[in-house]
């Protein structure tokens, strides 16, 4: 879920400044909290033969839907420990999982807004992946990962913030 800290970008900028290799601690600390996500994210997609078989790659095939392959799509996934450009609404990300594959992304979201579709219905039955989460945090790979990791990565990013300033607090003091 996403939670608002302030200062925390300027936290980061000063950790690269004057004490790098606090920094790089910090990115470690929070990319050891975004692992888990991300292989569980991995493991709750289904292989090529769990999926619809208009969803898989065909030869001499011009259609523009996405098609499903398996390894693009678990390698799509991954995580970022550096600070996003702000949205239109100027908020960031210090740190997110994301999908980079289109088919990944459908397979992500399909069935929220629509649960009653024929596809979802064909999916589900095929291969009963379920969604987790809620409203526009529900998905069934990466939202239900971190669903099912009940806060523990975004407690521990956090902490890892924390801790970096007192650690830089303490270090200017010294230097004072």
């Amino acid at each position: 879920m996403p939670t608002e800290v302030k200062g925390a970008i300027e936290l980061r900028k000063a950790l690269r400044k004057f004490t790098p290799d606090l920094a790089k601690e910090t990115q470690k600390e929070i990319s050891g909290a975004l692992k888990p996500i991300t292989k569980d994210a991995k493991g709750y997609l289904p292989d090529s033969g769990s999926v619809l078989s208009g969803w898989l790659p065909r030869e001499n095939s011009n259609g523009t839907f996405p098609t499903y392959n398996a390894r693009l799509v678990k390698a799509g996934i991954g995580y970022k420990t550096s600070p996003s450009k702000p949205n239109r609404r100027g908020f960031r990300s210090l740190a997110r999982v994301f999908n980079k594959t289109a088919a990944g992304a459908i397979y992500e979201t399909m069935g929220r807004k629509t649960p009653t579709s024929r596809f979802v219905q064909n999916q589900d039955s095929k291969y009963g992946a379920q969604l987790k989460g809620n409203g526009k945090m529900q998905g069934r790979a990466i939202y239900r990962a971190y669903d099912e990791n009940q806060g523990k990565a975004k407690e521990a990013v956090l902490k890892a913030l924390k801790s970096a300033a007192d650690k830089l607090n303490a270090t200017a003091k010294v230097k004072g």
